[in-house]
């Protein structure tokens, strides 16, 4: 039984924060929603104790294995207030196969190859290889609703957010869990739009203008009335309170503004804030 505490599991992880879209059920194929309508409903703190002990069972096998075996789709929920004030909710699906298969690429190349086969053995590789639904993992590859970063958070994501959107902040006992933000998905692209059209005008050599584009390719095939959530996990209890959106906001207005040395300023406050989680992730 795994213990009843989240933060059980997740103390030992490394400290990582998730990007999510949640979807209305219409955006999912008629064949999910039937799925999606049996399958029982947890709670955002839940749903990271099952992931958690989950990963540390794969972790812990007694023949080196991290991929899922067999598992089925699972979808986190978000209970929010339609346009018309109604009550609804919205789904992000687990999408494991794909994730995992992703994670294992970038571990792949960040370690030499010898490192990598002990991890991830070249047999374990094939096997998951063998298991996979190929359409299903096309699928899920093209639309994936779960984006990952651990040991900090990549600086384009808070493009899509400002310091007064809806703020969840979850506490266990004595110390923080997590902290989630909410926006709705047409807000958070509108401000998405205006940070690429002032990088493309006075910063298109940046690194993160790059960023920008590839985020907005990624939310390209979403549903209008979906909802992005910023989690930020275990990095909440290093960094928050959190004024990343409020400086990325501060640095793109400065630039709209032909104000460099303001520019410069914020983008070095956003810097900054994340190098103290950047060391820590090396040192880990």
């Amino acid at each position: 039984m795994p213990p009843t505490s989240p933060a059980a599991h997740l103390e030992l992880l490394p400290a990582t924060a998730h990007l999510r879209v949640f979807e209305p059920l219409r955006a999912f194929p008629v064949a999910e929603r039937e799925q999606i309508a049996a399958l029982p409903q947890h709670t955002a703190e839940e749903w990271d104790r099952l992931e958690a002990s989950a990963l540390w069972q794969r972790t812990l096998r007694a023949v080196t294995d991290p991929f899922p075996h067999g598992n089925s789709e699972y979808f986190r929920t978000l209970n929010v207030l339609s346009n018309a004030e109604q009550p609804h909710t919205l789904y992000c699906p687990g999408q494991l196969q794909a994730r995992t298969l992703l994670a294992a690429e970038q571990v792949e190349e960040s370690l030499r190859t010898e490192v990598f086969d002990l991890l991830v053995p070249p047999a374990a590789r094939q096997a998951n290889a063998s298991r996979i639904d190929t359409e299903r993992l096309a699928a899920d590859l093209t639309h994936l609703h779960t984006r990952t970063a651990t040991w900090g958070i990549p600086l384009s994501w808070f493009a899509l957010f400002r310091e007064d959107d809806h703020t969840e902040v979850v506490h266990e006992q004595d110390r923080l869990y997590t902290v989630r933000v909410h926006v709705p998905f047409a807000q958070a692209v509108e401000r998405l739009s205006w940070a690429i059209e002032t990088m493309v005008e006075h910063a298109p050599q940046a690194p993160l203008f790059e960023e920008l584009g590839a985020l907005g390719s990624w939310l390209e095939s979403f549903d209008d009335e979906s909802v992005i959530e910023l989690d930020y996990g275990s990095l909440a209890e290093i960094i928050w309170p959190d004024d990343s959106a409020s400086d990325l906001l501060h640095g793109l207005q400065a630039l709209e503004d032909a104000d460099p040395t303001m520019a410069a300023a914020a983008y070095r406050r956003l810097s900054n804030r994340w190098l103290g989680p950047r060391h820590l992730g090396r040192a880990n």
